[in-house]
């Protein structure tokens, strides 16, 4: 698959090939996390947009089901047994996040039980037929998926992007997917950050994203479990008002993570191999104790605060939680920024290792990286093992990223510093 960009973020114009590995180098404040965030954003609007059509409905329906109870409680004169029965199955819907054939059902039942009420009188009645008549209506209609999946892109990129998704100063933008020349998604993006949907959107070969910009997060357990993202503000739920807003990609990890791990028995050879590999490189393993809500590091029957813990081990607890509990798969997306910020060289390596055998096994690897120990142990393996018809190093460079492998560049941008040494050098012996 092809990704385009054309003034998105921090980006002008952007080409790249999503190979099983791509790795994206280059100076700070190019764009580099950028690539990442939108292909994350792009994988999970499309797999969540069939939720946003029952969001849609559920919508209507809720302020049809509130309208009926007002509009049945003015009605009741004197509530007897049988009418606070029935104003309180129609309040059920609105205190409760009710799925749609439940919805549905008090409904039905609404209009049998309305028949056999004496103390309302007929218009009254039949102002909330009429209503019940409009929510069957609503649930019958067909879904939109164009709009849906539109909608969802939205809700998507403004909870990753805020109103930052366009390059300030451009007038518009756009975004495509492209496989073999098909088009599988065209976006074009105005000056108010919105997102217009050009075309039909074919399906895509990845079912989920994963994105990780720091193994700190492990560290703000309470601060996460209580915040939400842009997505789940916008349900207008009462139980939210007033959590602590976190991007997308933050709080998907973060559920993720939470999430029960499975036992190694259930798992293919090369991933129980995966998992031994970490547990013996950091001598241990994290996890999700419910019983402390929060995470641990468990090393020879001792039990560490995850506070207490290396980064280096975190950043490898990570994928070691995520391998156990199947967020990593077969055409799953694993996208790591600058995961060198907190490695020892040592385990840079060890790292790339993984990385590559992950990429042979179907899970698309995109990384971001400054550091020349991770870029080339990420090209040694991939070379070694198979992959280097497979993988690709781009370069980000002045905001722009070009659709050909530049890993000689790359690696001459990375040593420019030791060129600085190397000056130095040469001065210190002249002054000698």
């Amino acid at each position: 698959m092809k990704l385009i960009l054309e003034n998105i973020g921090m980006l002008q114009h952007v080409e790249i090939t999503l190979h099983p590995l791509c790795v994206i180098a280059g100076e700070n404040d190019n764009g580099k996390s950028t690539v990442g965030k939108i292909v994350f954003c792009i994988i999970k609007a499309i797999n969540r947009y069939k939720e946003d059509l029952h969001e849609s409905k559920d919508f209507w329906i809720s302020e049809k089901v509130q309208e009926i109870y007002f509009s049945l409680r003015r009605a009741i004169r004197k509530p007897e047994p049988q009418e606070e029965e029935l104003l309180r199955m129609l309040r059920s819907i609105s205190l409760r996040s009710l799925g749609l054939s439940d919805q549905l059902a008090i409904i039905d039942q609404t209009l049998k039980k309305l028949e056999l009420l004496s103390g309302i009188e007929e218009g009254d009645k039949s102002k909330i037929i009429g209503l019940c008549e409009e929510i069957n209506q609503i649930a019958a209609q067909p879904e939109d998926t164009n709009q849906s999946i539109e909608n969802a892109f939205n809700k998507v990129f403004a909870s990753e992007f805020d109103a930052s998704l366009l390059l300030q100063g451009a007038t518009e933008g756009r975004i495509e997917l492209l496989d073999n020349e098909i088009q599988l998604i065209s976006l074009k993006v105005n000056q108010n950050n919105e997102v217009t949907l050009l075309s039909e959107v074919e399906p895509i070969v990845i079912k989920d994203a994963t994105f990780i910009d720091s193994p700190l997060i492990l560290n703000y357990h309470d601060v996460l479990i209580r915040s939400q993202t842009l997505l789940e503000m916008d349900k207008k739920r009462v139980d939210r008002v007033g959590l602590p807003y976190t991007p997308l990609h933050t709080k998907d990890l973060f559920n993720k993570l939470r999430e029960p791990v499975l036992p190694d028995s259930l798992f293919e050879p090369e991933k129980s191999g995966l998992l031994n590999q970490i547990r013996s490189m950091v001598k241990g393993e994290i996890s999700y104790e419910k019983s402390e809500r929060d995470f641990v590091f468990r090393r020879e029957k001792k039990t560490i605060s995850i506070k207490n813990t290396a980064s280096g081990i975190k950043v490898f607890g990570l994928l070691q939680i995520l391998l156990a509990n199947d967020f990593i798969s077969k055409n799953t997306m694993l996208i790591f920024d600058e995961p060198e910020n907190h490695l020892h060289p040592k385990w840079q390596l060890q790292l790339a290792q993984i990385l590559v055998k992950l990429a042979q096994n179907n899970v698309f690897i995109l990384v971001s990286s400054h550091s020349p120990y991770l870029i080339e142990a990420l090209k040694r393996y991939a070379d070694r093992d198979g992959l280097n018809n497979e993988s690709c190093f781009f370069l980000a460079e002045n905001c722009n990223i070009e659709d050909r492998d530049r890993l000689s560049d790359i690696f001459q941008v990375l040593a420019e510093p030791f060129e600085v040494f190397r000056r130095m050098d040469a001065e210190a012996l002249k002054d000698e």
